[in-house]
This record gives C-alpha cells, sequence and structure tokens, in this order.
C-alpha cells in the first residue's frame, strides 16, 4: 500500500470518527433538550395547579365572606322584625289600657287585681297605695268600699302619687323598702320583656341557621 492510500484511509477514519462524535454530541443535545421541555412542562403544570388551587380558594374566601355578610343582614332583618313586633303589640295594649279606664267597672275590676296581687306579694300588715291624680278623685270617696271588696286584711292608705303613671297601683311597704310597681308603664315593662321573649321563641323556627367557618 502506497503512501497516498494510507493517507486517504486516515482521513476517512478521521471524517468517520468526527461524524460519530457530531452525531452522538446530536443524541445528547435532543436528549437534553426533550428532559428541558419535559421539566419545565411538569414545572408548568405544578404551577397551574397552585394557581388553580390560589383561584379556589380566594373564591371559597369570597363566597364564605358574602354568606357570612348575608347571614349578618338576614340577622339584623329578624332582629328589627321582632322589636317592631314588640312594638306594635305593646301599643296595642297601651291603647287597650287607655279605652279600660274609660269604663269604670272594668278598670275598678282590675284596680282590685293589681291591689290583690300586690298585697298577697307584699305580705305585710300594712299598704301604701299610690295612684295617679285622676284615680285618687275617683277612690279617695270610695276607698273603703273598695278595699273590702279586695277582700284581704291588710290595711291601705291611699296617696297620690308624685310620679307621672296613666293608671294602675304601686302598692309599698309603709318605710317603702318593698314594693310592687302594678301601673300600667311598670306592668307594660315586665310584659315587654316576656312578650319579646315569647317573639323571640316563635321566629327562631324561622331563622336561618348561622354557618361556622
Amino acid at each position: 500500500m502506497n503512501i497516498d492510500t494510507q493517507l486517504e484511509d486516515l482521513e476517512n477514519a478521521i471524517l468517520k470518527r468526527a461524524q460519530a462524535l457530531v452525531d452522538s454530541q446530536r443524541h445528547n443535545a435532543e436528549q437534553q433538550r426533550a428532559q428541558i421541555l419535559a421539566e419545565a412542562a411538569q414545572r408548568l403544570q405544578q404551577l397551574e395547579r397552585r394557581e388553580t388551587a390560589v383561584a379556589k380558594s380566594a373564591a371559597e374566601q369570597t363566597y364564605r365572606r358574602r354568606v357570612q355578610a348575608s347571614e349578618i343582614k338576614l340577622q339584623a332583618e329578624v332582629d328589627q322584625l321582632r322589636w317592631n313586633l314588640v312594638q306594635n303589640v305593646m301599643q296595642q295594649l297601651r291603647q287597650h289600657l287607655i279605652q279600660l279606664c274609660s269604663d269604670a267597672p272594668q278598670y275598678l275590676g282590675l284596680l282590685r287585681q293589681y291591689l290583690r296581687h300586690a298585697a298577697q306579694a307584699l305580705n305585710v300588715p300594712k299598704l301604701v297605695v299610690l295612684c295617679n291624680a285622676r284615680d285618687y278623685a275617683l277612690l279617695e270617696k270610695q276607698w273603703d268600699s273598695f278595699i273590702k271588696s279586695c277582700e284581704f286584711t291588710q290595711s291601705c292608705e291611699l296617696r297620690a302619687s308624685p310620679k307621672n303613671f296613666s293608671g294602675g297601683f304601686i302598692v309599698q311597704s309603709p318605710d317603702a323598702r318593698m314594693q310592687i310597681d302594678n301601673s300600667f308603664e311598670g306592668v307594660m315593662s315586665r310584659q315587654e320583656t316576656e312578650l319579646y321573649q315569647e317573639i323571640i321563641a316563635q321566629l327562631l323556627a324561622t331563622t336561618l341557621p348561622t354557618r361556622n367557618f
């Protein structure tokens, strides 16, 4: 084999080796590219999942805030309804009592009930009975017969009260340390509390339960 042939064979071997190296580098580059793309796609999916989770959480929080705001508004409306119902009934009661004062027989019967209740509750030998100026003028001349019709043993002294109330009695012990307020205002104040509790009990069945988040 001559020298030219040897050189040609050497050049061909070098070219083949170079081509093999190029092919190897290209293959490695393609593998790295595929790996980079796969990792990038995985990171993108993770990012999308995180963003989706964050958006879902934010949407849920917004929904909860809206629900809670609606429930607070509804509760306020229910409370206002309770209050309006109490006030309407109390207004009707006031009108009824005012009308009752103009019917002497019924009004005197109511005063007897108030006085009997106070006498039994206080259970002292002597009572001081306070009334407004109108009722004092009505009762002063018939006080003895009125007390006799009440059918209890305590002695009772009738006085005009310095307090301004629309009807009924305020009954005290002589030292004023014990007192039963059966004036219309006192009775209505006590009934207002009981009435409000009754209305609350009736409305609770129609009140939406509050959610806890």
